[in-house]
């Protein structure tokens, strides 16, 4: 009885502990997104004037608004520069809300 008691309270804990790391992964900058987050790694092909709109990643078309935070720790956002992209895709477009350069243009 006493084993199953443990085994009880451990589950319990487990579900308490991953709901609450799944609800802070949902909310992001303050506001929630409405998709699931989702990541993109890859090669930036294109970059608009200015930083602002669709970026090409990969081939992919990534949404960037002057909300997205860019972090440029290793390096400056440039065309064949390597980054991770996360944000939510829609249905039709990949909006990030953050991307992070992981290596400069070699």
């Amino acid at each position: 009885m006493k084993t199953l008691s443990v085994a009880i309270t451990i589950v319990l804990a487990l579900v308490l502990a991953t709901g609450t790391v799944l609800a802070s992964e949902y909310e992001r900058h303050g506001r929630y997104h409405e998709r699931y987050e989702s990541k993109i790694y890859g090669t930036i092909n294109k970059i608009p004037e200015g930083g602002v709109g669709t970026w090409i990643v990969n081939g992919r078309e990534v949404l960037v608004t002057k909300e997205t935070f860019v972090k440029e720790e290793y390096g400056k956002a440039t065309v064949g520069g390597y980054v991770e992209v996360t944000g939510s895709y829609d249905g039709k477009a990949f909006h990030a809300y953050k991307i992070e350069v992981k290596r400069a243009r070699r």
